[in-house]
């Protein structure tokens, strides 16, 4: 079964925004939380540990 994407408007970025993130990458510098979660989609990793948890590892989707 083929599932799709829904596509997630980006916010349009101001300008003065645009300016800012160029010079980040310019000076070769990790983009501020807050620019990083307005132009990619949140696909944060969660890990749970807990006292004689195995070495498996299996990735869960929603």
């Amino acid at each position: 079964m083929k599932t799709e994407r829904k596509s997630i408007p980006v916010p349009r970025l101001t300008e003065q925004e645009q300016q800012e993130i160029t010079r980040f990458l310019e000076a070769d510098k990790p983009l501020p939380d807050k620019f990083r979660f307005l132009l990619f989609e949140d696909k944060r990793e969660v890990e749970l540990v807990w006292n004689g948890k195995g070495s498996e590892v299996s990735n869960v989707r929603n």
